[in-house]
């Protein structure tokens, strides 16, 4: 395992540096994420992707007698159903999981060079050495990132690189199995209620059409009896959807219609969900581990989960007041232009970019609970992810090194490694 970096504490950096971690962690993952599912929702949700499933679903149960619904219906329908996934585009879905969890060693690469030039950066600023250049901080960062990119290309590399490349190949399978117990048991689920609902309802005429309907959805968990708690779960909540949607058809096609709509609708939901959030947990797991096995943990063990918080902009009235204290009372360490270190606390969003997404109070909440769920000193101890691990600290010390060729050009004094 690599060798354990300290973190600075509070009272010798001049930002939170695991705010700066986890920014930069959340970052990353959202990036890997947002490629994943990019734009898949018109691809799964379409003709070629739900819709080819659907279809199937109730092409197989086509020929059964209106009215008759049971369980041996049920399985046709959702076996017509699985088999018609792998052929559609959704499976296109999954692929996108897998490739972007591989780009995983490129985002450790640039998280741990960056926080290398930022720690640097935060040093000097300290020391007197610089005054909070924007400009400077940033060709640092660039600086740091070449180096580290530089430094994997070197022959006593190789065995690092090809150990992080096995840990994401593991990590990509556990994330893409994930994305496809939905997709392989969640969406057969959705469209044989919907064939089965089809069959239950056709050929019903207007005035009796309304009780048929209550009286399907009421059944409609019972054809899913055989099955486990989730099968019948699932079945049963979209039942209730059902009923909310075609209690006041007219018609039964319409009824059809409408109830096929939102089902396809609920399961591209549910599919993107696992896409995003199952790419963003693989990603983010591995950035937060490297980050933690190359500490000593005690900030992590103390202040990790109100770093995240913060980085997520949970509880943002109790940082802005937080903020507001620290400059009523001019709390700006010695030395150190105010301006600029107020800028430095800002900086997990300067890192982070494109997070805009997160004013949005849904999504802050899913990308909290999403990074809240992985378990890193789990994934750290199991020793699934020491070749992840060790080309962090390979990445990290060659950033620094970088960072600190670009003061000696630009600040002079002497040079001093990563702690």
């Amino acid at each position: 395992m690599a060798r354990r970096r300290k973190f600075k504490s509070k009272k010798y950096s001049p930002y939170n540096p695991l705010v700066i971690v986890i920014a930069s962690a959340v970052g990353s993952a959202a990036e890997a994420a947002g490629e994943a599912g990019a734009d898949i929702r018109r691809v799964i949700n379409g003709r070629s992707g739900l819709g080819a499933v659907f279809t199937a679903a109730m092409d197989a149960v086509a020929d059964t007698e209106p009215g008759n619904i049971d369980s041996d219906v049920f399985d046709a329908a959702m076996k017509a159903a699985a088999g018609a996934i792998p052929v559609s585009a959704i499976s296109s879905g999954c692929d996108r999981v897998r490739r972007s969890v591989q780009s995983t060693p490129d985002h450790l690469v640039q998280v741990a060079a960056r926080l290398a030039a930022l720690d640097l950066f935060a040093k000097m600023l300290f020391q007197g050495k610089v005054k909070g250049s924007e400009s400077l901080r940033d060709s640092m960062k660039t600086a740091a990132v070449q180096a580290a990119k530089t430094r994997l290309e070197y022959d006593d590399a190789v065995t690092a690189v090809r150990a992080a490349a096995a840990n994401t190949q593991e990590i990509s399978d556990i994330a893409l199995y994930k994305t496809s117990v939905m997709v392989m048991i969640g969406v057969p689920v959705l469209a044989a209620t919907v064939a089965v609902f089809e069959v239950a309802v056709r050929g019903v005429p207007p005035d009796r059409l309304g009780k048929v309907i209550e009286n399907t959805c009421r059944d409609l968990p019972d054809v899913a009896c055989q099955h486990d708690d989730i099968i019948v779960a699932l079945v049963t909540a979209l039942s209730m959807m059902i009923l909310a949607d075609a209690a006041y058809r007219q018609k039964y096609q319409t009824a059809v219609q409408g109830v096929v709509k939102m089902a396809q609708d609920e399961a591209a939901d549910r599919i993107v969900d696992d896409i995003v959030g199952n790419t963003f947990e693989a990603v983010y797991m591995a950035l937060i581990s490297g980050a933690y096995a190359n500490s000593d943990g005690s900030v992590f063990k103390h202040h990790y989960d109100e770093a995240l918080a913060t980085v997520c902009g949970v509880n943002v009235g109790r940082r802005r007041r937080n903020m507001k204290d620290m400059r009523r009372s001019g709390g700006t360490p010695p030395g150190v232009n105010k301006k600029s270190f107020l800028d430095l606390q800002h900086s997990p969003a300067d890192i982070v970019g494109g997070m805009s997404i997160f004013e949005m109070d849904a999504i802050q909440r899913k990308v909290f609970m999403n990074a809240s769920s992985v378990d890193y000193k789990d994934a750290v101890s199991s020793g699934h992810l020491d070749g992840i691990i060790t080309l962090y600290d390979m990445a990290y010390r060659a950033g620094y090194e970088g960072a600190s060729t670009v003061v000696d050009e630009k600040v002079g004094g002497e040079r001093t490694g990563p702690q």
